[in-house]
């Protein structure tokens, strides 16, 4: 094992301490681990987790990670300074809080609710039904079932800690078990309140480790002025020792729906948004190795885009710069340029992550600005000088059928058909290795993804994961990249079969969604959801957890297909009416989980028939989703050619239930409420006077057609087309078309 990753893997596990020692059922056995060296009781219990689990890697791990309150190596003192800068502390106030620490009664506090610190998490283990906020601090210590849950999964990692995979499924599993449960409990020291029990502990150790790597690679590099700062009290708070490293996926959309026919569309739609994560990823690994960190300093990959931290040399920039070149090369060569990734980096110090709001008003600026340069700068025509190249001899015969660029080598071209291959086994195989130098599909860089269902571990794998929608734990770490598909025999469904799948009318529609605000919310100086690194990380991720995990789970067994979503967005496809029931769901359980906040949700939906080509759908859905966005304060849906307020087009006066209630009708009469709707929008919108008729044409239609037991619907469209025209527009379409037969 790397020294590197050695110091990063002592970093994110240096408090695992504080879980055991708040668990009632594991005690701290008495002499075994010399507690004066340690200086804190939970110091104690880390250095005897650390012996006690599966993978033990001896007692100079053990001491690294555990010393972080009494370093005395280098090794001890860059675990500790890291720990320091995860915490946000000055050197003053550290150890005075850690001493008053060790004293609280935290058993029974819970991690402040993310937007609201007047609610709380549940002492609990990430999952879907977990994300909402509590009332209160718990009853009774709730940490003893978490800690057994812990050291059960532990138990479960195949060998001993020696390789890079078992690091991903031990980081996996702090972020299970500890994602929910406060780092620090909440204390004056002096009438200053310099903490409170809002940061996870999965937060906060991520954030050590994340320093830890580039500590050490400082150090490497003969510069240890971030550690003087705590060591000696000679370090320079405002040097730009660090470089904080942005990728962005630019031109997705493009890259996921272009020239993709319809009739194939759902055999490579999901493949081609799975590849991006996938590259993403893959290349925050290819620049951690190539710049000799961790992968512990990779800080997020999600939604086409990743954070790494590094150091600031002149070394570094000039890597980054032939990375960059290497990947213009790669989009030009593979996809013609209309997609790439844009690598960004912005000079940081010390004092960007400690000094308070700090991070957020002045690095996260500086940041959202060299990512906005990057866009302007793409693949640098001026100086790598491109040439495109086709295939040679083309023809309508040999011509790739579903990207219609390439010449075919099987069924389709190369690239297709790795699309093709990584559709079909996101749907079959439970697990994905990233591995280098050899495998199945090859990514970049000499980096390949292998497929499987089952384990085989090899010297080249770098990652394992499972990717398998099964909730229990098998050794490996889980990532969701399969999000939600409608299979059968495990072979994906047509947008042909979710049509047919539909109530009335044999269509589909697409579903845009995107948090609104999110921004301005991030940006805002008064908001302390965002105010400091680990503070930041922990809002990203949990926003992104809502829709890569929490939307999936809520569309099993349903007629639906994932394009994408994570980050702050999804696009969806499906049976009409399906899609129309799943966003009120999502936007209902979004509100819930944003409680507290100003952010809402604002969607964009288009119906339409699924032999349609899906670039058309993609391009009308995000004009839908933009005309919801436009709304005013947003929190808007877009369905039917009719934009409004959720909360409106929510509030229906019971309209859909007094509908449902009718037996037979002419349709005729049906279509006639629409023209007396478009009547009652030209009074509201446009001060018609001619169409003020409205009323008493509904009452003399509604005479001649309707029975008089259905006078309570009567009454309900008086008001309700009165009230929200557009809306009832919206709610008699729907009646409409699930009226029709096929």
């Amino acid at each position: 094992m790397r020294e590197v990753d050695m110091v990063s893997l002592a970093g994110l596990l240096h408090d695992i301490g504080k879980f055991g020692q708040r668990a009632d059922s594991y005690k701290l056995r008495d002499g075994a681990y010399k507690q004066y060296d340690y200086k804190y009781t939970h110091s104690s219990y880390t250095a005897q987790i650390l012996n006690d689990l599966v993978f033990n890697l001896g007692d100079e791990f053990s001491d690294i990670s555990a010393m972080h309150h009494n370093p005395q190596t280098d090794m001890h003192w860059i675990v500790a300074t890291a720990d320091r800068m995860a915490s946000g502390f000055e050197r003053e106030l550290f150890e005075d809080y850690n001493e008053k620490h060790d004293k609280e009664d935290f058993k029974k506090q819970r991690l402040w609710y993310l937007f609201d610190e007047k609610k709380r998490y549940k002492i609990a283990k990430l999952s879907p039904q977990n994300l909402y906020a509590q009332d209160d601090n718990a009853i009774e210590n709730e940490y003893d079932e978490l800690w057994h849950d812990f050291m059960e999964d532990m138990q479960k990692i195949k060998e001993y800690g020696n390789s890079s995979s078992d690091f991903f499924t031990i980081d996996y599993l702090l972020k299970k078990f500890t994602s929910f449960i406060p780092s620090s409990t909440s204390f004056k020291i002096a009438g200053y309140e310099p903490v409170k029990a809002n940061i996870p502990l999965y937060e906060h150790s991520k954030a050590t480790a994340i320093f830890s790597s580039v500590l050490h690679k400082l150090h490497e590099e003969k510069n240890d002025n971030i550690v003087n700062y705590y060591r000696s009290k000679t370090g320079d708070l405002e040097k730009n020792d660090m470089l904080l490293i942005d990728g962005d996926f630019f031109g997705i959309q493009k890259f996921i729906f272009n020239s993709v026919p319809s009739a194939k569309a759902s055999k490579i739609l999901r493949a081609k948004s799975a590849y991006i994560q996938l590259f993403t990823k893959i290349i925050a690994f290819y620049i951690v190795d190539e710049l000799g960190l961790s992968y512990q300093s990779i800080i997020s990959t999600n939604a086409g885009k990743f954070e790494i931290l590094g150091i600031n040399s002149k070394e570094t920039k000039e890597r980054l710069s032939t990375i960059q070149k290497s990947l213009d090369k790669f989009f030009i060569e593979k996809y013609f340029g209309e997609t790439g990734i844009g690598i960004s980096f912005t000079e940081c110090s010390l004092a960007d992550f400690i000094e308070k709001n700090r991070y957020k008003n002045n690095l996260r600026k500086r940041v959202d600005k060299s990512v906005e340069n990057a866009k302007f700068h793409k693949f640098n025509l001026q100086e790598i000088e491109p040439v495109l190249k086709n295939d040679d001899d083309i023809d309508n015969q040999n011509l790739c059928s579903l990207c219609s660029k390439r010449k075919i080598v099987d069924e389709y071209c190369q690239d297709c058909e790795d699309f093709v291959k990584i559709g079909e086994n996101l749907a079959k195989k439970e697990y994905l290795t990233i591995s280098k130098d050899s495998g199945q599909i090859e990514i970049f860089g000499d980096y390949y993804i292998n497929f499987s269902d089952k384990i085989e571990r090899t010297d080249n794998a770098i990652a394992i994961f499972d990717i398998s929608n099964s909730e229990e734990f098998r050794g490996y770490a889980k990532w969701e990249l399969k999000s939600y598909v409608k299979t059968d025999k495990k072979e994906v469904v047509t947008f042909e079969d979710l049509a047919k799948q539909s109530q009335g009318e044999e269509a589909i529609i697409a579903l845009k969604g995107d948090v609104d605000n999110m921004g301005r919310y991030i940006k805002n100086p008064d908001s302390m959801v965002t105010n400091s690194f680990a503070r930041y990380n922990f809002f990203s991720r949990m926003v992104d957890y809502f829709f890569s995990v929490k939307a999936s789970k809520m569309m099993e067994g349903k007629n639906l297909y994932t394009v994408f979503a994570g980050g702050d967005d999804i696009f969806v496809l499906g049976a009409w009416n399906e899609v129309i029931d799943f966003a009120k769901e999502l936007r209902k359980e979004f509100m819930k989980f944003a409680s507290g906040s100003t952010l809402s949700f604002s969607v964009g939906m288009i119906m339409t028939k699924p032999n349609k080509p899906i670039n058309f759908v993609a391009n009308i859905s995000e004009e839908a989703l933009e005309e919801a966005k436009e709304k005013d304060e947003k929190d808007a849906i877009t369905l039917f050619g009719e934009c409004v307020k959720w909360d409106d087009y929510l509030d229906d006066l019971g309209l859909m239930d007094e509908l449902r209630k009718i037996e037979d009708v002419d349709t005729a009469f049906l279509y006639r409420l629409l023209e007396l709707i478009q009547m009652s929008k030209n009074v509201k919108y446009k001060n018609s006077i001619k169409d003020t008729m409205w009323k008493s044409k509904l009452a003399y239609s509604f005479q001649r057609n309707m029975d008089k037991r259905y006078t309570p619907l009567l009454d309900t469209l008086n008001k309700m087309i009165e009230k929200y025209p557009k809306e009832s527009k919206m709610f008699l379409s729907e009646f409409i078309y699930k009226r029709r037969d096929s």
